[in-house]
């Protein structure tokens, strides 16, 4: 989307906002609340020329238009942000086709004394035949509510490629947009999502992990917001090809014949062609599905000697940290900072030396989800990466020094200066009987996707 400037975007909002004010304070057609919303209108038609949509959102209380955060705003927006407030709305998006009846109609409901949330407000919007804006409210479920909703539209999309239909893309794009939002607001909590692993829904499970990840890295590198959004579909649809291999090749424990491993290097060509059919989906989300499995080297498959998209480069890094700390019929989990070590050791080779980098600076050098054992003999999960000092992390304490079991975990950060606890080294999670799917899946029921 081109770069909007920062003029217009003070006019729109300035226009509706005292457009609302007005509504407020003067009779319907006064030149007070006439002449903004005019003007507003004139501008979000402009833009909507070279522009399929134009969204204005609430984060933490601060307006954003598009990716701008106006951190001041709050100042001369009073009006349109107490509306928003009060009818919980997260975000309104304006379509190519808005019509200057329907902008004028919403201005209507927005300052209406009927304080309409929800469903009940986009149901009114629909009513009146506003069909060009939609708003977006402020979801209240927990984090792992919407994990959960992520898993099962995987498992929706791939069952219905498995009965031979082409999937509707509706809902992969709404996941895919709610998973985006929490990474934008809470990264460590929704990596902390990851941890949760499902044995017998892997496939699902793993979808949903890599495209936490993927996400997460690329915020970590400032690429744009629809950067974030193809390369979190991509990542949630790459194993879609893997729905034309047969299960018990999956599944298999011990290795492979070498014509079953021919049959399954064929799931990212596979699902390629299955994203080239679906509508709404970025051609380049095909393109970064096909090119998962090839590494840094252009070894790995399919065979190419052609360039990486620096998005796969992404989704390569995600799919292998996932797979590596996951149960699989052929492997034990690694642990995290193990996992990492394996990493690097194929960086230049597997891995872009520069992603890699990035990953592991996200991640830090004890990853979200280690059990390690502090200088006091707590033991502790890391819940949080210190940018500042990736060796002192912020820690749940779960074990006290006494070898004991914690009736109420704390939170502990290790940088809160020279006097806190070290990490002597990181532990099996298993010698103290801790299940971390468990322990993140408690964790996430406390943070609603409000508060994230």
């Amino acid at each position: 989307m081109p770069d909007i400037e920062l003029e217009k975007i003070d006019t729109i909002l300035k226009s509706i906002n005292s457009a609302i004010k007005g509504k407020k304070l003067y009779p319907a057609g006064h030149p007070a609340i006439a002449a903004p919303m005019a003007k507003a209108y004139q501008v979000i038609s402009e833009l909507l020329k070279t522009n399929n949509k134009i969204f204005i959102g609430m984060v933490k209380g601060v307006i954003v238009f598009e990716e701008t955060p106006l951190m001041d705003a709050e100042k001369n927006l009073g009006e349109l942000i107490h509306q928003m407030n009060q009818r919980e709305i997260e975000g309104i998006i304006f379509e190519k086709g808005l019509m200057q009846k329907e902008f004028f109609g919403f201005i209507d409901i927005l300052s209406g004394d009927d304080a309409l949330k929800g469903k009940e407000l986009q149901n009114t919007l629909a009513a009146k035949n506003i069909l060009h804006i939609s708003v977006k409210s402020i979801s209240k479920r927990n984090i792992l509510e919407a994990y959960n909703d992520a898993v099962n539209v995987v498992k929706d999309t791939m069952n219905q490629i498995r009965m031979g239909k082409i999937p509707q893309s509706k809902e992969i794009i709404r996941v895919t947009d709610e998973i985006t939002e929490l990474v934008l607001t809470n990264r460590s909590a929704m990596m902390g999502l990851t941890m949760i692993k499902n044995y017998d829904n892997y496939l699902f499970n793993h979808s949903v992990n890599v495209s936490i990840l993927a996400i997460s890295l690329a915020q970590h590198m400032n690429y744009n917001k629809s950067d974030l959004h193809i390369v979190g579909i991509a990542a949630l649809l790459h194993d879609v090809g893997k729905t034309g291999v047969a299960e018990d090749i999956i599944r298999k424990p011990a290795g492979l014949s070498g014509e079953e491993w021919e049959t399954l290097k064929q799931h990212p060509v596979l699902g390629s062609k299955i994203i080239e059919k679906m509508d709404d989906i970025a051609k380049l989300v095909g393109r970064l599905i096909y090119e998962h499995h090839i590494r840094y080297d252009h070894s790995g498959y399919p065979r190419t000697e052609s360039p990486l998209h620096p998005l796969s480069l992404i989704i390569t890094i995600a799919d292998a940290y996932d797979a590596l700390t996951t149960l699989r019929v052929y492997q034990k989990p690694h642990h995290p900072v193990e996992s990492i070590k394996v990493m690097n050791s194929l960086s230049g080779k597997h891995f872009d030396p520069n992603t890699l980098k990035a990953f592991i600076s996200m991640v830090g050098f004890y990853p979200i989800g280690t059990v390690v054992r502090l200088s006091t003999n707590d033991i502790g999960i890391v819940t949080k990466a210190n940018p500042g000092n990736s060796l002192r992390p912020m820690v749940k304490v779960v074990f006290g020094g006494d070898g004991k079991q914690m009736d109420k975990p704390y939170e502990m950060d290790l940088s809160a200066g020279d006097s806190a606890p070290t990490i002597v080294a990181p532990i099996d999670p298993l010698t103290k009987g801790l299940d971390m799917s468990t322990l993140f899946e408690e964790e996430s029921k406390n943070i609603t996707a409000q508060e994230a």
